[in-house]
């Protein structure tokens, strides 16, 4: 008999013990959620009524002429996680409306945009030729991998 009351305590202990574990689970996993969700609202392209709706001091950029530049920039805006929309104007160009606190972080994605053009690339096929001459060479034992050369 004390051992059916026993087990019966157990049971009841347990069952209030795992009822008490998922919901303390449950309460982080939608803390979790609704953190990562705000964020996500927070950042990236966003219509221009939005961001003036948030009613913070907003400044446009420059004439960007190139959509593929434009691309380059909007991937580079939405990884540093700023909140911005884009403008096209009459003339076929597109302006950056965004936070006026972003300023530096939108300039320097500009200006990668812009430098990625003129960073000149090493074709693979004269960095293969290059290791295999080395190679022979017995200036190195074994081939270098495309890390260590700078290869992409």
């Amino acid at each position: 008999m004390l051992e059916e009351q026993g087990r019966g305590v157990l049971k009841h202990g347990a069952a209030k013990f795992f009822g008490w574990m998922f919901s303390v689970l449950k309460k982080s996993y939608t803390h979790l959620r609704d953190k990562s969700n705000h964020n996500k609202d927070e950042s990236g392209k966003k219509s221009v009524k939005e961001l003036v709706r948030k009613g913070r001091d907003l400044e446009l950029t420059e004439y960007i002429q190139e959509k593929d530049r434009l691309k380059d920039i909007c991937r580079q805006l939405k990884k540093q996680g700023i909140a911005f929309a884009v403008k096209k104007e009459n003339d076929g160009a597109y302006k950056i409306l965004y936070q006026r606190k972003d300023a530096t972080l939108v300039t320097w994605a500009i200006e990668n945009a812009y430098m990625k053009e003129l960073k000149p690339k090493t074709p693979l096929k004269e960095i293969l030729k290059r290791n295999k001459q080395l190679v022979e060479d017995n200036k190195i034992d074994a081939p270098l991998k495309h890390k260590e050369i700078g290869a992409r």
